[in-house]
């Protein structure tokens, strides 16, 4: 890199790292600063390189191994129009195919296509309250496959054990990326069009029916699956979200943009799955339900 190049680069760095700290100042996470921002996620996070980020040798299947250790985490897989963030402590991990990784944990489990987990960092982010410790993977369009957050119980010093054993060679504030795409581009025939409100009052439905549910969410690199009976659902107060909010359990829907939904019921009894979309049809989350499924399909506007 010639001195003007360098200099050039420096200069973006800090311009995009005060953007970034302006964005948390208003409340936005990483994804909305980096959307604020016109980059990528993953070229936002490498802008902390050398600072409170740490570049990771993307060795995918060796990082995933040495999840146990941390602990307890927090597991977070999203898309566009979802999120679900779900504690655990990560029991080992199963190659199941051809790239394909299963992250089996107490509360959940993760199928990985790993061919897509193309760069990984380390963060500590300083908040409030205490150092966020969090180990994140990217495509290589530079969009979030999964991230997995220490939680208080969790073990720094393996944490930083960690960091310290996969830390990359090349810590360069810059990180290329490609063009991709932010959609799951899972999408299915014949879906119905949601009527409004009917997302907040399935989520309500569930909230009552102290049944446990299956919550899927995936994207193109990852998708988490986990059970839980919840009890709090809270439409967001800055709008365009609702989100149950549970303990050891947080789903985030964009309710503004889930528009259709696809209700597979079982050939047999009173259960089945209820497929929610984005408008731009691609899949934001799947509910299974192995008892109740018919009110849960009532509230959601399906008529049987």
């Amino acid at each position: 890199m010639t001195p003007i190049a360098a200099d050039r680069a420096a200069a973006d760095t800090t311009q995009l790292l005060a953007g970034w700290e302006q964005a948390r100042d208003r409340g936005l996470n990483n994804r909305a600063a980096a959307a604020a921002l016109r980059v990528s996620e993953a070229e936002l996070i490498a802008s902390g390189c050398g600072r409170f980020v740490t570049r990771l040798r993307p060795d995918t299947v060796a990082l995933l191994r040495a999840l146990p250790m941390l602990s307890e985490i927090k597991a977070v897989v999203r898309n566009p129009t979802a999120v679900v963030e779900r504690a655990g402590t990560v029991q080992g991990i199963e190659i199941t195919g051809v790239s394909v990784i299963l992250v089996k944990a107490e509360n959940f489990e993760m199928v990985c296509q790993a061919t897509q987990w193309k760069k990984a960092f380390a963060l500590r982010e300083k908040t409030a309250a205490r150092n966020k410790l969090s180990i994140q993977f990217f495509t290589a369009a530079g969009i979030s496959a999964a991230k997995f957050f220490l939680r208080p119980a969790g073990d720094v010093k393996a944490f930083t054990e960690l960091l310290n054993g996969f830390a990359d060679s090349n810590q360069s504030p810059q990180e290329p990326v490609e063009a991709g795409s932010g959609e799951s581009g899972l999408t299915v025939q014949e879906l119905a069009l949601a009527p409004n409100g009917a997302l907040l009052a399935f989520l309500q439905t569930l909230a009552g029916s102290q049944h446990a549910l299956t919550f899927v969410v995936r994207n193109p690199a990852a998708c988490l699956a986990t059970s839980k009976a919840i009890e709090r659902v809270k439409r967001s107060e800055a709008g365009g979200w609702v989100n149950v909010l549970d303990h050891d359990l947080d789903v985030h829907l964009h309710e503004d943009r889930i528009r259709y939904l696809r209700p597979v019921p079982d050939a047999v009894g009173d259960a089945g799955w209820l497929h929610w979309f984005s408008d731009q049809q691609a899949i934001a989350l799947s509910v299974r339900c192995d008892l109740g499924w018919q009110a849960l399909a009532r509230a959601a506007g399906v008529e049987r």
